[in-house]
């Protein structure tokens, strides 16, 4: 059975073009989208399960559909499902309050155009509904010339339209070389669990046009927080970035593969934190491969660092100085197994970071993990999600490189010095240094670019 509201309103053959199917077991939540979508407008109709919902749509076309994940007999997935074998281009926002990270990616998969979480904030709830219905109107009123003629602060992309800050390409001084700016030939997913949250984590990789950037976002929320030192909240065994209640840990990966393959416009929806998967940047690096990276129009020039910056003491520094290629060298000093290990990398095409850098893993010492774990860090860590080091050397697999530690040391040097959204142009020198050192580094470099304004 189903519950139909001012019914008699619609033709069963037609539809209005604002009307909302809400789908939702629960008559609380049915009661209250009711009624502050009516209080905006919006004409409504309700159904109490997926069977009464399919039912409704034989006679009514809606313009949108909020759909409950957790309900019983026929589910949110099901139902998402069978609604697109319907009306293949009716959008549906998902809404649940017990949903991980690959349940949103499941339903992303099968069409879902957004997802609310349970509770519903009713006025971000109205903000989506107002952002998917636009996206519904004739494209030449709309979505077409989001992507081809874009405000300086507005990015559109096929699903949404997010209020950004474009800062990397607002003043590009100390110009290198210019270099294309790129992104994904189509959207893509991908999802494991978080390193130190422990939780269900995931991905969903959206491009962008050009003079965006790289942006996190949540993926029920719409604050997009920049990929950039500005933003940059915690360095502590990772690297998190955060706008208001939205942040995203743990992306020193996923950035350092994205300086790589130089791409420079990117929308990353995440629930907080960046799957670590295997422990290393292969992955990335295979998703971006099988996606394909496309050139896009706009300028873009490396960072040409003009002098050495330098932080950090003889124990532990970290410099930068003039150099005509990007260059990272690093020396690495614990007790055996791993003793001192040097490494220099020049990243001059992805083929070669793909090779000699991406593959190699987060790792840790086993002396080390109960205290980590104490500080409600590497709840995630698995056998198989990063190399635990004994007195023997790694206990959990084979080393992949005799040096691996310390080309992830390079590899995660790469991914934090990618936060000014453009790839440097010079020598870096490291000798036992981490994320803080990092991004202390990255700040000068800032620091100067903005100098170099006058």
């Amino acid at each position: 059975m189903h519950n139909l509201a001012n019914s008699k309103e619609f033709p069963d053959s037609a539809g209005s073009s604002q009307l909302v199917l809400v789908v939702d077991d629960e008559a609380s939540i049915r009661r209250s989208l009711e009624g502050v979508l009516k209080d905006e407008g919006f004409p409504v109709v309700l159904a109490e399960d997926g069977e009464s919902a399919i039912r409704l749509l034989m006679t009514t076309r809606p313009a949108l559909v909020l759909l409950d994940i957790w309900m019983p007999g026929m589910d949110g997935l099901e139902t998402l499902k069978k609604i697109k074998e319907m009306q293949p281009d009716l959008p549906v926002v998902m809404v649940s309050g017990h949903a991980t990270i690959s349940t949103a990616v499941a339903a992303t998969r099968l069409g879902a155009a957004d997802f609310l979480e349970k509770p519903l904030d009713l006025s971000g709830t109205i903000q989506v509904v107002r952002r998917v219905l636009s996206q519904q109107q004739p494209q030449e009123a709309a979505g077409e010339a989001q992507w081809e003629t874009i405000e300086p602060s507005t990015v559109g992309s096929l699903r949404e339209s997010l209020t950004i800050n474009p800062v990397v390409f607002a003043r590009q001084t100390l110009r290198g070389r210019a270099l294309p700016q790129k992104t994904l030939a189509h959207a893509a997913i991908l999802y494991g669990q978080g390193l130190h949250s422990g939780r269900k984590s995931g991905l969903i990789l959206e491009p962008l046009p050009p003079n965006s950037g790289i942006h996190f976002v949540g993926v029920s929320e719409t604050t997009v927080v920049p990929a950039h030192v500005d933003f940059v909240e915690s360095t502590g065994f990772a690297t998190t970035v955060r706008l208001g209640q939205t942040q995203a840990g743990t992306i020193e990966h996923l950035m350092s593969a994205l300086c790589a393959y130089g791409i420079s416009n990117l929308l990353i929806k995440c629930n907080g934190e960046v799957p670590v998967m295997d422990g290393s940047a292969r992955d990335f690096c295979r998703l971006f491969e099988e996606v394909g990276v496309i050139e896009q129009d706009g300028e873009w020039y490396e960072i040409d660092v003009k002098k050495t910056l330098e932080v950090g003491d003889g124990k532990e520094s970290i410099k930068i100085e003039p150099a005509d290629e990007f260059t990272v060298e690093y020396t690495l000093r614990y007790p055996e197994p791993v003793g001192e290990q040097r490494f220099s990398f020049t990243l001059t095409d992805a083929a070669s970071y793909r090779d000699l850098i991406a593959p190699c893993r987060t790792f840790s010492f086993v002396k080390d993990v109960g205290h980590l774990q104490r500080q409600g860090l590497a709840l995630g860590g698995r056998f198989d999600n990063f190399l635990l080091i004994g007195s023997e050397g790694a206990i959990n697999d084979e080393w992949r490189f005799p040096n691996e530690p310390v080309r992830h040391k390079i590899l995660d040097a790469i991914g934090d010095l990618y936060l000014l959204g453009r790839r440097l142009r010079g020598k870096v020198t490291a000798k036992m240094t981490g994320h803080s050192d990092n991004i202390a580094l990255l700040t000068k470099v800032r620091d100067e670019l903005q100098r170099a304004l006058g």
